[in-house]
């Protein structure tokens, strides 16, 4: 199964491809045109379709990746800013920023099958791998919403609804998601701290210290084993790994200048992460490294890309074996 990253040029409007052959054996595959404000995208089942959100013409492309053109559009609502494919579903939720409003795509049928209101300026969104909730972040509201996404296992999109809503405060803009287990975490661009939700009761759990002040952490991703999260700090430079059990932070890991989205391969635990600063992609290497402390230094280096990469996914270009 190939392996492919796909960079959001922003800046540039398109993707960027870049094929993965091994551990530090990367090859530029091209790029497609997609229009201005790519930011963000996503494969929903490996060997489908990609599905890349413009912010500023309001709709969703779908792309296949082998042949690297546009094969659909799927018109949302205005500014989409995030989106996540809900796990055991054809269901892609997409957060309108402008709109102030979640579209609920249907990938099968590639058309929009509802829209419904969230809180004001929804960025970030995640879904739990059971695909029972959402959490998204309400930026301009200073909160963070569950989202119910029960319905879409009976093919009725158009009740979903938040389950509920948790205030961080007015000014803090959260910005930043990722779940692990029965929690959430939360980052947020004027707050030093990261916000732990309970997502089944939607109280903080905790918070932890981020390691540098005034640092405003942009993406968060979960390692494959689910015992550490890693989080960018964009004005730092650095991802920030988060210990998931004692809720602590245990290292800093130079990244880069302006680091935003990020991912993590789960195959060989390389990290990926969009550069704003630098029109790159860093890749650090945790493979062997012990994330409990400060020993030892990841394995660091670059992947050019773009002009202005804010957020990097993985796709693959086959359908895996049963």
């Amino acid at each position: 199964m190939e392996v492919v990253l796909v960079s959001c040029d922003t800046a540039g409007g398109g993707i960027i491809l870049t094929g993965k052959f091994g551990p530090s054996c990367y090859q530029p595959l091209g790029s497609v045109v997609t229009g201005r404000g790519p930011l963000a995208a996503v494969q929903c089942v490996p060997g489908g379709e990609l599905f890349v959100g413009l912010s500023v013409s309001d709709e969703i492309l779908a792309v296949d990746v082998a042949s690297a053109r546009v094969i659909g559009r799927v018109r949302v609502g205005w500014a989409p800013r995030s989106m996540t494919p809900v796990p055991g579903t054809p269901y892609l939720l997409v957060a309108n920023a402008g709109s102030d409003s979640l579209s609920i795509v249907d990938t099968q049928a590639r058309a929009e099958a509802a829209r419904t209101g969230v809180g004001r300026e929804p960025g970030q969104i995640a879904a739990s791998a059971d695909g029972a909730l959402a959490v998204l972040c309400e930026r301009g509201d200073g909160a963070v919403a569950v989202l119910d996404l029960a319905p879409l296992r009976e093919g009725r999109p158009h009740r979903v609804a938040v389950a509920s809503r948790t205030w961080l405060g007015a000014h803090v803009q959260p910005r930043a998601t990722a779940i692990a287990g029965d929690f959430a975490l939360i980052g947020a661009a004027r707050s030093d701290v990261l916000s732990v939700l309970a997502v089944l009761d939607g109280r903080i759990e905790a918070t932890v210290a981020l390691p540098v002040a005034g640092a405003c952490p942009a993406g968060i991703a979960v390692t494959g084993e689910g015992e550490y999260a890693l989080v960018t700090l964009e004005r730092a430079g650095t991802l920030a790994v988060v210990d998931l059990l004692e809720w602590t932070t245990t290292r800093q890991i130079p990244a880069g200048a302006g680091p935003r989205g990020l991912t993590i391969d789960p195959d060989d635990r390389s990290v990926y992460c969009a550069l704003t600063g630098e029109r790159s992609l860093a890749v650090v290497h945790l493979d062997g490294v012990d994330l409990s402390n400060t020993d030892g230094h990841p394995q660091h280096e670059a992947i050019r890309a773009g002009s202005r990469i804010t957020a990097v996914t993985l796709a693959r270009t086959h359908i895996p074996d049963p």
